[in-house]
């Protein structure tokens, strides 16, 4: 195990802000954040938090570096450990953010950044206990951009129709967070967002 360099300072319990990023499928959320990790600035003042699902991996996606693949069985027993920070059930698949990141984010003296969708993001920002708490929607500059992003995934059709019924209940969600990006353009939404975050430090 890592020691913990901040033990000395037993009287100085930090609280983490954390940044919820939501948003429809397709609109790119995860290449955000994954832009946004490989920068320094962002790796010194914050923890990436990787959620759980039992959703199908996707070619391009890494176990461990864009979500923790499991089987229903043993999400359902974390579940049942209260291993989870939140956890909702999306389209027959359950997502979930371990608690883990929050406590490493407190250990590191950092702020936290969780990936999740609207219902996670709502239900985070209604837990007085876990500090300050500010939400930013992703969104795609129009639908019919998203609807063709989602339609470019591999992934089996009705699938993508249940990701676009799903988007236009998710953008309804949009007005009840604190900030709104359109990612039109990656490095322009990727500066917007990094503004956003170094501000609150």
């Amino acid at each position: 195990m890592k020691e913990n360099k901040h033990q000395h300072k037993k009287n100085t319990t930090h609280t983490p802000t954390i940044f919820i990023l939501s948003g429809p499928s397709g609109a790119g959320k995860t290449t955000l954040v994954n832009e946004l990790f490989s920068k320094t600035s962002i790796q010194n003042y914050f923890v990436r938090g990787i959620s759980v699902t039992t959703r199908p991996k996707r070619p391009q996606e890494r176990q461990g570096k864009d979500y923790f693949f499991v089987s229903k069985p043993v999400f359902l027993k974390l579940k049942s450990k209260n291993f989870f920070l939140e956890y909702q059930k999306v389209l027959d698949n359950y997502y979930g953010t371990p608690k883990y990141f929050y406590t490493d984010a407190v250990r590191d003296k950092k702020d936290l950044i969780l990936c999740i969708d609207v219902k996670g993001g709502m239900y985070l920002k209604k837990q007085k206990n876990l500090g300050k708490i500010l939400t930013l929607f992703i969104s795609a500059p129009t639908q019919g951009d998203l609807y063709t992003r989602l339609e470019k995934r591999v992934e089996k059709k009705e699938t993508i129709i249940e990701r676009i019924a799903l988007a236009k209940k998710e953008l309804r969600f949009a007005k009840y967070y604190d900030a709104l990006i359109v990612n039109k353009d990656i490095r322009a939404s990727l500066k917007k967002l990094e503004n956003i975050l170094l501000a609150e430090k």
